[in-house]
């Protein structure tokens, strides 16, 4: 094994003034130990202790190994001290036998995949990587006269250590309380590798903190494509379902209740989160699905962005038809979407046009609907 990340999340968060630590506070749909791993490249860690009280491990972390499937996630009980936590987790690491080990506050849930991979590469030469920042503001002490700037090194994590020699380090100083593992390594008389780290790279401690980092957040834009069609069967005497509107009209055959506008809907939301389309997760051989009420897949589809911490910037809908007339409808739609997604009317288009009497819209034996959606992370 190669490459280890220990994530500190054992804070009380006192000082942000907060019942519950700040590493748990929803900002959106995600809190900020979600945050992070959502942004985290897979492939850096070859696994992840993420530190952390019982308590608070089975009250906001219950499902996180499920969502998180694609870092190889384990747990490690958090401490009464930093320093306390940070051995507990080295001593969880011990049996996999990493060389390097990166040890990262859950506080600072901006660090890059950039800075991450800077440090690992610093490994490679070195014992230890510790990346810092300095300030432009002026410094003034009452002791202290002629204070320069760059002297003052505003320390950062992730902090990178050979494993070997940090575990080292903390079982020769287990009876300190050290603020930060550089530290500890430095009573062992080693040298530290120091490197520039990134200004956006905050610790989150109190309220105007949480204010900055939404400003800075990193922000992903995806967006999807979603399109069905059905024939309309003349010979039923049901009514026809469009985005879970009642229309006296032939309705549409399919497995379901056959609403090309939610099926399009949903399929374009799965594209934008990179998931199999609508068919393979609701087949149409399922008798679960048989005449199905078609919002049952979007509110699937709507449980999805959240769990995956995005929401929906704006969604656009297409009808192709010659029969109904859609603007007439289009408002209901649109608040049966709005109530589905949890989002604002404001951000539904619904238009329709029709297929100039070409193939089997044109011919008013089929419906179809296209969908275009912009979604962002939280």
């Amino acid at each position: 094994m190669k490459n280890a990340l220990i994530l500190l999340a054992g804070g009380t968060g006192k000082r942000l003034g907060s019942k519950e630590p700040k590493q748990f506070l929803k900002i959106g749909n995600t809190n900020l130990i979600e945050y992070f791993l959502t942004n985290l490249e897979s492939e850096i860690f070859d696994i992840i202790i993420i530190t952390i009280r019982n308590k608070d491990r089975k009250t906001y972390l219950k499902s996180i190994k499920k969502r998180f499937n694609n870092h190889n996630i384990r747990f490690a009980t958090a401490g009464e001290t930093r320093q306390i936590s940070s051995r507990n987790s080295l001593q969880v690491l011990k049996k996999y036998n990493p060389k390097n080990v990166l040890i990262h506050d859950s506080a600072r849930p901006l660090a890059t995949n950039f800075l991450i991979k800077r440090i690992i590469k610093t490994l490679s030469n070195n014992t230890s990587c510790i990346p810092f920042v300095t300030y432009n503001d002026l410094i003034k002490t009452k002791n202290i006269i002629n204070l320069k700037n760059n002297k003052i090194m505003n320390i950062q994590t992730p902090q990178g250590f050979n494993f070997r020699n940090i575990y080292k380090a903390h079982e020769l100083f287990k009876n300190t309380e050290e603020k930060d593992d550089s530290t500890i390594l430095e009573n062992n008389g080693t040298k530290l590798k120091m490197i520039n780290g990134e200004i956006t790279n905050i610790k989150i401690t109190k309220k105007e903190d949480l204010k900055y980092f939404n400003r800075l957040k990193i922000r992903e834009y995806r967006a999807g494509i979603g399109y069905d069609i059905h024939k309309i069967d003349f010979s039923s005497k049901k009514k026809l379902k469009l985005c879970g509107i009642k229309i006296d009209h032939p309705p549409l055959l399919g497995h379901s209740d056959a609403d090309v506008g939610y099926h399009a809907v949903c399929d374009s939301i799965l594209g934008a989160l990179s998931m199999n389309d609508i068919g393979y997760i609701f087949k149409n051989n399922d008798k679960r699905w048989k005449n199905a009420n078609s919002q049952i897949f979007v509110k699937y589809c709507s449980e999805k962005l959240i769990e995956k911490a995005y929401k929906i910037v704006n969604l656009d809908i297409n009808f192709i038809c010659e029969t109904p007339n859609i603007n007439k409808l289009s408002i209901l739609m649109k608040k049966n979407l709005s109530k589905l997604l949890k989002i604002s009317i404001k951000n539904i288009s619904i238009k329709a046009t029709t297929n100039e009497k070409i193939g089997f819209i044109g011919k008013g034996e089929a419906i179809a609907a296209e969908s275009i959606i912009q979604i962002v992370n939280e």
